[in-house]
């Protein structure tokens, strides 16, 4: 995971993906500058999944839509866009979770948690189901805890926070989608190109 993290971009899609990492790195910088202590511990969690996501050399293409949801979500918290738009909650709960799913499953995988899936015989047509069921289970399971946290926060620290069934129902199901479109995605990236991530080969020591 260092070296992936340390190696410099070869592609277009890689230098794309540092590009936004780098739009992190400024936000950080105008957090700490321009608005106050809860922003700026914000924007470092933004960089500091952005990171992850490099250190597990994820496909470029989602790389960088990764950095671009966790951004949006961070920027959209900031300028209170939740409050002003009644759908804007969901969707970045859909897209959130989505993303994010895919790279805990992608973390799951280097620490051997879950199997690396093979690649599918060539003549078949299916898409590897484990994939998006394992990235599904994982979103669900991330946005179930998302919502704990909210009560807690309404309970415990500011009862402003939006909770309540509805509410809770939606994100969930909105988190649900998101996670299910995103491991069909990674599904069908799996099958196309074959460069899967592998868990990591245990070093056997002789007696």
């Amino acid at each position: 995971m260092i070296d992936a993290l340390l190696r410099p971009p070869e592609t277009r899609k890689e230098y794309l993906a540092d590009t936004v990492r780098a739009l992190a790195v400024l936000s950080v910088a105008a957090a700490l500058v321009l608005l106050g202590p809860v922003e700026t511990a914000l924007f470092l969690l933004v960089l500091l999944g952005l990171l992850v996501s490099r250190a597990l050399a994820v496909f470029a293409g989602f790389d960088t839509v990764f950095g671009l949801v966790l951004l949006t979500a961070a920027w959209s918290s900031v300028a209170d866009l939740y409050a002003h738009i009644p759908w804007w909650d969901l969707a970045i709960h859909c897209a959130a979770t989505g993303t994010l799913a895919v790279i805990a499953y992608f973390l799951l995988v280097q620490f051997g948690a879950v199997p690396a899936v093979r690649r599918p015989h060539r003549a078949s047509r299916s898409l590897p189901l484990v994939v998006p069921l394992l990235v599904l289970a994982v979103g669900l399971g991330m946005s179930v805890l998302w919502e704990i946290g909210e009560w807690w926060g309404h309970t415990y620290v500011d009862a402003g926070i939006n909770v309540g069934y509805a509410d809770t129902m939606t994100d969930l199901a909105a988190g649900g989608l998101g996670a299910l479109v995103a491991g069909a995605c990674l599904g069908s990236a799996v099958r196309r190109s074959g460069a899967l991530p592998k868990a990591p080969v245990p070093h056997r020591t002789g007696r």
